[in-house]
Formats: structure tokens, C-alpha cells, sequence
């Protein structure tokens, strides 16, 4: 057989495999959306004796299920005038995953990035044929920054899990609704009362280590723990180092004392053995 006729018989038998890769592969997400529904309803009422082995398991499924894509994105030629709603319910049921596994907030382009990955994905699984008209087809199905934005401010008017939340700074965030800073300062309280810490402050780094969140995340939750007056920072050609705000375990009535216990006994002991 010549070569081309080889190479002719074989790319006819990969696109009849492709075929029926594809046939196949709209199920397997049905399969899959099913799957993340009963994740994510486990999730809300998860029993308390979790053990380890279990939660590994978990967070596998989330890697795969955010891998699979949207089943039916919604798009404008298919919902017309109720195209930001319908978005705007995809778009929250979408994040309850991402958000878990993110620790109950993460950033805007991530969630953009993700969710527009997702809605490309399907039109990828759902189209053969023609490659050109496939990267057309998916251009169509991405959402801009603005609708993205348009669909999280109207979560305010839908019973919904998840909300938009603005930074002082301007970062903005989607965070679950059961999200608790309080929960965020106590941790953050807790790693700047360590010796080390109180002798040499932390970075934004060190807070992302130990909340086990994106490095920008713990550099907003630090701010705000500043500004709620938890924490000072010094400004360096480093960075920023926070540290414990002693001001507070000052007493008003008598600024010279000095108190054999609490944070500030703790912080002399901390600097004094470092000398």
C-alpha cells in the first residue's frame, strides 16, 4: 500500500474512534454533574467522624469534577433576556467547589479563569468536526469580565450560598456565605503570638502556609486584621511584616506599667532571649 493510502486508512479509523469518543463523552458528564450533585449536597451535611482516608477521597473527586465542565452553559442565544440571571445561578452553583476547596473565598480571576475553562471544555466535548469551528465555537461560549461581574452583583437578589465581597484595598473576592473572618483573625492572632513571630513579624507567605490559601488571599486577611487592630505593619524594601498590635495590652490609666503576663510579657521574654 502506498503511503498515502496508509496514512488515508488511518486517519479514517482515529476519526471513527473519535466518534465514538465523543458519542460517549456528553454521557460521562451527565454522569460526572450527577456525581458533583451529591458531592456537594454531601458536603452541606457531612457527618462529624470524617477520617482521613475519606476526606483524600473527596478531594479527588473535586479534582476530577472541576476538570469535566459545564453541561449546558448558559449562553445568550439560549436564555435571551434572562441571560445574567440564569448566568448568575450557574455561576454560584459552579463555585460552591472551587470555594471549598479554597478554604471558603477565593479571588475573582480565578473564579473567571476557572469557570470560563469549564464552559470551554463543553463546547470542545460537544463539537467535532472542523478545528477552526470548534475555537470559533468556543470563543462564542466565554463570558467577559463585565458579564461575570453583572452575574456575582445579582447573587445579593438570589437565596444563593455565595457572595461578592470587596477588599479596602479594591481586590475583590467570592466568598462562601458561612465564611467567618472572626475564624480567619483567630488563626492569624495565633501565629503572630509565636515567639519567632513576635520577635520578627510574618509575611504574607507565612499566613498563606499556615490558612493554606493563595498568597494574595492572606495578604488581604492580614490587612484587614490591621485595620481591625489586631496586628501592625512595618514597611520595608522587603515588604510588608506584620506583627502583634501591643498597644492594646497597654493601660490607659497607667502607660508605664509593665505586666507580668499576657502578650506583651511574652514579647519582652521573645526579644530578651534574642539578645
Amino acid at each position: 500500500m502506498d503511503p498515502l493510502g496508509w496514512m488515508s486508512n488511518l486517519l479514517s479509523g482515529l476519526y471513527t474512534i473519535f466518534t465514538l469518543f465523543w458519542g460517549k463523552a456528553k454521557e460521562m458528564v451527565m454522569l460526572a454533574e450527577k456525581m458533583r450533585a451529591k458531592l456537594l449536597s454531601g458536603s452541606t451535611s457531612q457527618a462529624t467522624g470524617t477520617n482521613d482516608e475519606e476526606i483524600g477521597t473527596k478531594e479527588e473527586m473535586q479534582e476530577l469534577l472541576l476538570s469535566v465542565g459545564i453541561v449546558s452553559p448558559v449562553t445568550k442565544e439560549s436564555a435571551g433576556a434572562l441571560y445574567h440571571q440564569q448566568l448568575s445561578r450557574q455561576l454560584a452553583d459552579f463555585s460552591k467547589i472551587p470555594l471549598e476547596r479554597a478554604g471558603g473565598m477565593i479571588n475573582l480571576i480565578d473564579i473567571y479563569c476557572l469557570f470560563n475553562q469549564a464552559r470551554g471544555k463543553e463546547v470542545m466535548g460537544s463539537s467535532c468536526g472542523n478545528n477552526l469551528w470548534q475555537k470559533c465555537k468556543v470563543r462564542l461560549q466565554l463570558i467577559s469580565p463585565d458579564n461575570l461581574l453583572r452575574a456575582c452583583s445579582l447573587w445579593e437578589k438570589f437565596d444563593v450560598p455565595v457572595m461578592l465581597r470587596k477588599f479596602d484595598s479594591g481586590v475583590m473576592v467570592i466568598q462562601s456565605k458561612n465564611h467567618s473572618d472572626d475564624e480567619v483573625f483567630t488563626r492569624i492572632r495565633s501565629m503572630v503570638t509565636t515567639p519567632d513571630a513576635l520577635r520578627a513579624g510574618i509575611t504574607a507567605s507565612d499566613a498563606a502556609t499556615t490558612l493554606g490559601i493563595a498568597p494574595d488571599m492572606a495578604n488581604e486577611h492580614l490587612l484587614a486584621a490591621e485595620g481591625k487592630g489586631l496586628l501592625c505593619r512595618d514597611v520595608s524594601p522587603d515588604g510588608f511584616r506584620f506583627f502583634v498590635n501591643l498597644l492594646q495590652e497597654v493601660d490607659a490609666d497607667d502607660i508605664f506599667l509593665v505586666k507580668d503576663y499576657g502578650i506583651f510579657h511574652t514579647w519582652v521574654k521573645a526579644v530578651s532571649s534574642a539578645r
